[in-house]
């Protein structure tokens, strides 16, 4: 009895709950707050004529760069404002290094005297050749009497009878050995090896005609220097 007065009780409970879900009113969701209106996406083409559309100026491709002063470049140069540096040679002899100084001296800014060799390289000192071999055997033999066992006497050739009294790697050791000899009484001098040339290294105005200082000058070659090259 018990057991089915309880499934009795559930079968009303199910009822009314049934009966209050049909019979209670639709639930209202509440609305969302209001939004301010955004302008929609427009096309271009679907823009109406009569309404125009604001246009804003371009800004300059470089505004900083617009503002500034301009500036010079200031790049250091080496060659001399306005100079044209040529070396003009070789000349064969003083006299002829001396009538080219006088033909291009008034002509140009600066002259410059150069001493090149080619051939061997390194100094030698010497006397130059005597009068006759007996003179040569003569000074020999003084030479050797005050010491100095490093000479020659030249038997043939352009320096025939003239007394070689050593060689040198350096110009500064070539001339020590000179002002010793000399000391000693003897008229020693002191060369570069190889082939000796005189030259005359020429700085003049920008616009000039080097070709003309080379005719002028008497010289057979005409080669460009660098003028931040040359010797103060």
């Amino acid at each position: 009895m018990l057991i089915r007065a309880s499934i009795v009780l559930l079968l009303i409970l199910n009822a009314g709950v049934a009966a209050w879900w049909l019979l209670s009113p639709a639930p209202t969701s509440p609305h969302p707050p209001s939004m301010p209106s955004a302008p929609g996406l427009q096309l271009v083409s679907e823009r109406v004529s009569g309404h125009p559309v604001p246009v804003r100026a371009p800004l300059p491709a470089n505004p900083i760069a617009n503002d500034l002063p301009a500036i010079a470049s200031a790049a250091p140069s080496n060659r001399p404002a306005g100079a044209r540096c040529v070396t003009v040679g070789p000349f064969a002899d003083a006299a002829a290094l001396a009538a080219a100084r006088t033909a291009l001296q008034p002509r140009v800014t600066r002259l410059l005297v150069r001493l090149a060799t080619s051939g061997r390289k390194g100094w030698r000192v010497w006397l130059p050749p005597l009068t006759d071999h007996a003179s040569a055997l003569a000074m020999a033999a003084r030479i050797d009497a005050a010491g100095f066992k490093d000479y020659y006497v030249l038997p043939n050739g352009d320096d025939a009878n003239g007394i070689a009294l050593g060689r040198f790697g350096s110009e500064e050791a070539a001339r020590r050995q000179q002002s010793t000899l000399q000391a000693a009484g003897f008229p020693a001098q002191a060369q570069p090896l190889g082939v000796a040339t005189q030259w005359l290294d020429v700085v003049a105005a920008a616009d000039s005609d080097v070709d003309a200082l080379r005719r002028d000058s008497g010289a057979s070659q005409l080669r460009a220097l660098d003028c931040a090259k040359l010797a103060p």
